[in-house]
């Protein structure tokens, strides 16, 4: 039984991979940090010493060593997101951790012998963030043209900040793999993610992470404005996660191997009525999801009707679990 090391382990995506892994019949390490450590012990529970955890506060400055000790494969999923604070806190935290905390990952792992790594990315490492509303199309093969420098312009919003981390830490995987040409690498770029976290996610609302996208069309006071839209595309995350666990088991090829996984979007346009008469529409890139298919199999995806009805299912639980009353 293969021994998979998982980063983020409390997050939303880390805890779904986590939850197909094992019921795959690996064995799983998932790094947490310390204050979420007895949470997510518990929630894995049942499944006795096939999952265990490995405190890491800080991936970019923690000691790695027994996080990988005994390890075959690795999954980093972990990475900061800009939620605010100032510019330093941001480029700090985006920047410093997510490229610092990749090299140091990699690099602890293939000190412990590992042969397979799979690396979440993202579709803003493909992609200028500033172009996502506009008709261009998106491969796998390409890249996001932000810089350093970009980044660290007093005027870079908090998501171009997040996107220029996300693509300069791609940019370091690939480095890496130069280097080690006996490890097999692949990168996955989901677009936003939305649907049932697994069991290990820390939350204490109803929503979190990018489910706060669909948490807040159905939660507010009444006559609120809708909120502003988020990502022309998506992918259910249970799909993203099949994603990873697929690329666990692709041969070693010593190419770069790009996985671009894209469950679509809603197509409501014809069915929606115009309310003044005229039509305003907003141009929207096109995601080419054919590598998930060449590369992992993954063809067939979960509905946006499906995922938005389990979603708010979920959402719907956890009010009653909180107490919570709208």
């Amino acid at each position: 039984m293969s021994l998979v090391v998982v980063t983020g382990a409390s997050g939303f995506l880390a805890s779904v991979i986590i939850d197909q892994l094992l019921e795959a019949d690996y064995k799983v390490r998932g790094t947490v940090r310390s204050s979420e450590a007895a949470r997510v012990r518990v929630a894995y529970g049942s499944f006795g010493d096939q999952f265990n955890i490995a405190v890491v506060d800080d991936l970019a400055t923690s000691d790695l060593s027994d996080a990988f000790r005994g390890a075959d494969a690795l999954i980093h999923v972990g990475s900061p997101m800009s939620t605010g604070g100032g510019a330093a806190d941001m480029l700090k935290a985006c920047l410093q951790g997510a490229i610092s905390g990749t090299e140091r990952v990699l690099e602890y792992a293939a000190t412990a012998g590992v042969k397979k790594i799979v690396v979440t990315a993202s579709i803003i490492s493909l992609v200028n963030p500033k172009l996502i509303f506009t008709d261009i199309k998106v491969t796998a093969s390409d890249w996001n043209d932000q810089t350093f420098e970009d980044a660290i312009k007093p005027d870079a919003s908090p998501f171009e900040v997040y996107g220029a981390s996300k693509k300069l830490a791609e940019e370091a995987v690939w480095k890496f793999a130069e280097s080690h040409p006996d490890i097999d690498i692949a990168t996955v770029h989901p677009p936003f993610l939305y649907g049932l976290p697994g069991r290990g996610q820390v939350i204490d609302t109803p929503a979190g992470s990018t489910n706060n996208d669909i948490y807040n069309l159905i939660s507010g006071p009444k006559g609120r404005p809708l909120p502003a839209p988020g990502h022309p595309a998506f992918t259910n995350v249970a799909d993203a996660a099949r994603a990873h666990v697929a690329a666990l088991k692709t041969p070693l090829s010593g190419q770069p191997k790009r996985i671009l996984p894209v469950g679509g979007k809603p197509g409501l346009k014809e069915k929606l009525p115009v309310l003044d008469g005229s039509e305003q529409t907003v141009a929207a890139a096109e995601l080419d999801p054919s590598s998930a298919a060449l590369l992992v199999g993954l063809d067939k995806y979960i509905s946006w009707q499906e995922t938005l009805e389990t979603t708010i299912d979920e959402f719907l639980r956890r009010e009653k679990e909180l107490g919570i009353v709208v």
